[in-house]
């Protein structure tokens, strides 16, 4: 939080005499007033410019600024042009920094309106740059200072694309200055759009301290994390599937069996059961023992002596010569296949390190964009480079005449050179499970032709001990099957160890949206705490009661965390503006910013309303408005307000009358110094009388 000590502006004209202002305030209530047109916007919108908040107090691509600050005003009837002048605020923080800033108005020697000088304490004042990329978080940037020096971070989601911002500082302070032309028309009325979307609700997100704010942005990716995970899982079990069913291998569903709700525990302990002929059920374990068993008493039984071959039958021999031929040309292939993946391995993991290159390549012309568009940026102007950051005191060389690097170009490049590597590394995964699949393919061949050529070999060996056909079909088949439940066991285990990352990484997006909705629970009193605030300042302020007790704060879009109102015969709630006059409107906009201001968690620490009696109000409701904020100790509230104004009079029938300001204070009980600090404006009833001569 900060408090702001002063704000004075300076104004010369050509011949050197000052004019201007200074003004100083406290912690709680500060009352600014004086006569209509004295000033009074004038002195708020100094203050704006200092923040680098002008958005909040202008239009369109107006600073804000009154004509008297930048152009000419009227003293004793004369007129002034202004030649040379600039604002300073002077404000301090919670941990007890004092902080100067000063910003150039209009200047004839050189001085840039978006570029501000800040000192901190008694350290060496600083150039800080606004209104261009970086300013929010480059360190020479001056909302990313402001952040720092108020202690109001800028948040931000960190994803998988890097940080995504979700407020800016000038979105967020929306919540502590209303302007008097156009603030009061709606909540937040002024506040800068910057493309982000539902801006007004994420502010009050942001300053109640919900945690909704960024665990929006978290839930969403979770949601969709587990989408992907649980397509995936079906996918794999379907992949599982069609292998036992290629391998001809009866089991039950295996959907059922492997459903998403099993643990990383339970799926490991799931043994692969197969049907036997007599509808009974065992575990693939037990198959692959019980035909190794009877595969070795075959072998027993087969065994022959590989001595003589028969020579007398060449067909035998020359099926053996082409198995043997085919095998060697299997192996070959396996070879090429294996090497070939071996090279895209490689290749991958080349084009993995040229990518993290791009991105130091990128990161560092980002950078330099960031240079190109200081438009006023020149070496020796700051002490430390707005890239690296590093010190710009020791060259001996002339930098002045260096010309700026323009990087669009090369950015473009290394963006697109990115963008191509990345789509063939995640094109690659496929290539690479071909290759895979086309290896598993060259090995069950390769095994194949191996049992043939043993059969083969059996056939021309000439012994009268040689088994029968029926035998060696037996041995044969009894090979192929231990054969082929070994490849499902093996696929067995590893379907089911992807299955326990699957798992384990679905329980952990489950525990962790579990953990973000327990939040909401947090959320939600956080919400009822600053409804009942807002609702006892509106029955404090003399909001009409008549439907006081239908309104409410929203928890659904599209007016969520904002005051509505349920309607008789309508079934959705309507915002508090349209079901309010407009005097209404305005105290529900005072409770609204004090309830912000009292119930949050990270907010700027001040509240600026100006001229808050808008549409005539009561008199004794501006009071009750002055009273409550001067119970506010430990926060600051600037108030502008008229001496002298037409407010209604509930005594007299609601009609409009003259009111002091000064008596309304009295009649409200609160004594100047003590309850409140008043500026008051004097002059000679002329325009921008606040503007006045300055001591040499």
């Amino acid at each position: 939080m900060i408090t702001i000590n002063s704000i004075q502006a300076i104004v010369e004209n050509k011949e050197g005499k000052k004019f201007g202002f200074k003004y100083s305030f406290n912690s709680g209530l500060n009352i600014i007033s004086g006569d209509n047109s004295s000033g009074k916007s004038t002195i708020l919108s100094c203050i704006y410019y200092c923040l680098g908040l002008e958005q909040l107090a202008s239009y369109g691509s107006s600073d804000g600024l009154k004509e008297c600050l930048k152009s000419s005003f009227k003293y004793d009837n004369i007129n002034i042009t202004v030649s040379e002048s600039y604002a300073e605020l002077h404000l301090c923080n919670d941990r007890g920094d004092v902080a100067c800033i000063k910003r150039s108005i209009k200047s004839i020697y050189g001085y840039e309106i978006n570029k501000l000088s800040v000192q901190i304490n008694d350290g060496l004042a600083e150039e800080k740059f606004i209104h261009a990329n970086g300013d929010s978080d480059h360190s020479e940037g001056f909302y990313k200072w402001l952040s720092d020096f108020s202690g109001i971070a800028i948040p931000v989601f960190e994803g998988e694309n890097g940080n995504q911002k979700i407020l800016y500082l000038q979105q967020i302070f929306a919540s502590s200055f209303v302007e008097q032309t156009k603030g009061w028309s709606d909540f937040f009325a002024q506040v800068p759009s910057f493309s982000t979307k539902k801006a007004k609700q994420k502010i009050v997100e942001y300053t109640l301290g919900l945690s909704g704010l960024l665990e929006e942005f978290e839930l969403d990716k979770l949601k969709e994390d587990d989408k992907q995970l649980r397509l995936v899982w079906n996918n794999t079990v379907d992949t599982f599937q069609s292998l036992v069913a290629f391998y001809n291998f009866s089991t039950a569903n295996l959907n059922s069996i492997f459903s998403l709700e099993l643990s990383p525990k339970k799926i490991e302990k799931l043994k692969l059961q197969t049907k036997n002929l007599d509808g009974s059920y065992s575990t693939i374990d037990d198959s692959i023992t019980n035909i190794g068993s009877q595969l070795e008493k075959i072998n027993i039984k087969n065994q022959i002596i590989y001595d003589v071959r028969n020579v007398n039958n060449p067909d035998l021999l020359n099926q053996l010569a082409d198995a043997e031929t085919n095998l060697a040309h299997l192996k070959d292939e396996f070879k090429i296949v294996q090497k070939e993946k071996i090279n895209e391995d490689i290749k991958i993991n080349k084009y993995k390190l040229r990518l993290e290159e791009l991105d130091k390549e990128i990161e560092v012309l980002n950078g330099l964009n960031k240079i190109s568009q200081l438009e006023s940026f020149k070496i020796g102007s700051v002490e430390n480079c707005p890239v690296c950051n590093s010190s710009l005191h020791n060259f001996d060389i002339e930098l002045e005449n260096v010309d700026r690097v323009n990087s669009i170009k090369s950015l473009d490049f290394y963006k697109s050179e990115r963008s191509l590597y990345s789509s063939y590394i995640k094109s690659s995964a496929n290539l690479l499970e071909r290759f895979d699949k086309t290896l598993i393919y060259y090995s069950e061949q390769i095994q194949d032709l191996q049992i043939k050529l043993t059969e083969l070999n059996k056939e021309v060996v000439e012994d009268q001990r040689i088994p029968s056909r029926t035998a060696i079909g037996e041995e044969m088949q009894l090979k192929f099957e231990l054969n082929k439940l070994r490849k499902i066991s093996i696929q067995f285990e590893k379907f089911k160890g992807d299955l326990v990352q699957i798992s384990k990484q679905l329980r952990a997006i489950k525990s962790r949206k579990d953990h973000l909705m327990a939040n909401k629970k947090v959320d939600e009193d956080k919400i009822v705490s600053f409804k009942n605030s807002f609702k006892q300042y509106l029955s404090t302020f003399g909001y009409s009661g008549e439907i006081m007790d239908r309104i409410f704060i929203a928890k659904e879009e599209p007016n969520k965390l904002f005051p509505v109102a349920s309607v008789v015969g309508m079934t959705t709630s309507q915002p508090i503006r349209l079901v309010s006059s407009a005097s209404d409107f305005i105290r529900a906009q005072w409770a609204f910013y004090m309830s912000l201001l009292v119930k949050a968690k990270y907010h700027l620490g001040i509240l600026v309303l100006d001229e808050p009696g808008q549409h005539a109000m009561a008199s004794a409701d501006l009071q009750e408005l002055l009273k409550e904020a001067s119970n506010i100790k430990n926060r600051q509230i600037i108030v502008a307000i008229s001496k002298e104004d037409k407010v209604k009079d509930e005594q007299e029938g609601g009609n409009e009358k003259e009111i002091n300001l000064i008596t309304m204070l009295t009649n409200a009980g609160l004594v100047e110094g003590k309850d409140y600090k008043l500026n008051m404006i004097d002059g000679n009833n002329r325009k921008d009388k606040c503007i006045q001569p300055l001591n040499s």
